[in-house]
């Protein structure tokens, strides 16, 4: 959750850092059932750590501007001349996660908005109407009066409001984009010596809505409001993604932070209105940056990351965690067992070890999906149903 914008490296310094062609197939962790995990080999001595990537609709995945994954997820390669003049730009770092793509329309916004008077914001805007041929960077409004007066914090206190993961269109043609952040009246601290580290308050995770094409942004709804009344271990709502389902419902999963379950919210009025927050067991004891999709078949994919969890009494753990703690993380997938988000089955697709594990995916080919976490590549086969 930290606002990390990562330093793009020049392409000529970059040539060692890639091997083009998939690795062997291997199996990691819990990883089974049917499950195939092939590595795109990346050289790892310089990750780029909280990198993220988007997938054009040509299906050939962009990664920091320097690379592109190509032949369903098979292939990296370098960026060429014949390519457009637009990357690598701000558009590719980290501190923008959240893109929408149709024919005729792309979009990239930055995740950090700035306030203004009278209930307006600015943040930015990267948008393309000839299929990624140009991209025009510009400013886009969001009018969101019901936040009152936000404490953005300071750099080193993560507060304000942020756009984060996902873009989806309604029935009508609107734009629906989550969002999370602080409103005025939310100012319960977090408890947990971690959660203090992560965040200045409990954040909750809201919708703002755009009806000409992302330009302007309006509140819609609030999905999940942390209450003040109930203490935990939480960071409240932050990060989180969105997606339709077959029933024309609407999914949420949302982190609550590194030693929370993740929660799940569903909509039937297109976002207006949400159901309370749920745990769901199947996703572990907890989760990070949760990327959310639905595959060709109707099914779901979620990718997140999983830091080393503490054990049961973990009082004496906290007090020695400068010294003795664990922060390693995981990279883990969980695929639903139906098309409701419901039940679900997750596997691990990384050991433990000194990533982000901040993770975006796509499916390249039905039942194929590319899984993506700093510069660490993964082509995973997952089992028909």
């Amino acid at each position: 959750m930290r606002n990390c914008r990562l330093k793009l490296l020049p392409l000529i310094a970059t040539c060692f850092l890639v091997s083009f062609a998939a690795g062997e197939e291997v199996k990691i962790g819990a990883a089974g059932d049917g499950m195939k995990i092939t590595p795109l080999r990346l050289d790892q001595s310089r990750p780029g750590r909280y990198a993220r990537s988007f997938m054009a609709l040509d299906g050939t995945i962009h990664l920091l501007g320097l690379f592109k994954i190509v032949e369903r997820g098979s292939r990296v390669v370098f960026r060429d001349e014949s390519d457009p003049a637009w990357a690598p730009t701000a558009l590719t770092e980290a501190q923008i996660n959240t893109f929408f793509s149709r024919p005729g329309l792309f979009i990239g916004l930055q995740n950090k908005v700035e306030p203004r008077p009278d209930g307006y914001y600015t943040g930015r805007i990267w948008r393309s109407f000839d299929d990624l041929k140009t991209i025009q960077e510009e400013e886009t409004i969001l009018v969101i009066p019901e936040a009152g007066n936000v404490d953005f914090g300071s750099p080193e206190l993560w507060a304000g409001l942020f756009f984060h993961r996902a873009v989806i269109e309604l029935t009508d043609g609107s734009l629906l984009a989550a969002m999370y952040g602080n409103f005025e009246h939310d100012v319960a601290p977090p408890t947990h010596p971690w959660s203090k580290k992560e965040s200045k308050y409990k954040l909750r995770a809201f919708t703002v809505r755009s009806t000409d094409l992302g330009k302007t942004w309006r509140y819609l709804s609030s999905v999940a409001v942390p209450d003040p009344a109930h203490t935990d271990d939480s960071e409240g709502f932050n990060e989180w993604s969105i997606v339709g389902l077959e029933d024309d419902r609407l999914l949420a999963i949302i982190r609550t932070g590194h030693f929370t379950p993740m929660a799940a919210c569903w909509s039937e009025d297109e976002g207006r209105s949400w159901t309370s927050p749920r745990t769901l067991e199947d996703l572990g004891p907890a989760g990070v940056d949760p990327c959310l999709i639905k595959l060709d078949d109707g099914r779901l994919a979620l990718a997140y990351g999983e830091m080393v969890q503490p054990p049961l009494d973990s009082k004496e753990y906290w007090n020695k965690f400068d010294t003795l703690g664990d922060s390693k993380r995981r990279c883990r997938l969980a695929v639903s067992t139906d098309k409701t988000g419901e039940k679900w089955q997750a596997f691990n697709i990384s050991e433990y070890g000194n990533r982000s594990a901040y993770a975006t995916i796509f499916e390249v080919a039905r039942n194929i999906i590319l899984y993506q976490a700093d510069l660490e590549i993964w082509r995973i086969e997952i089992p028909a149903r």
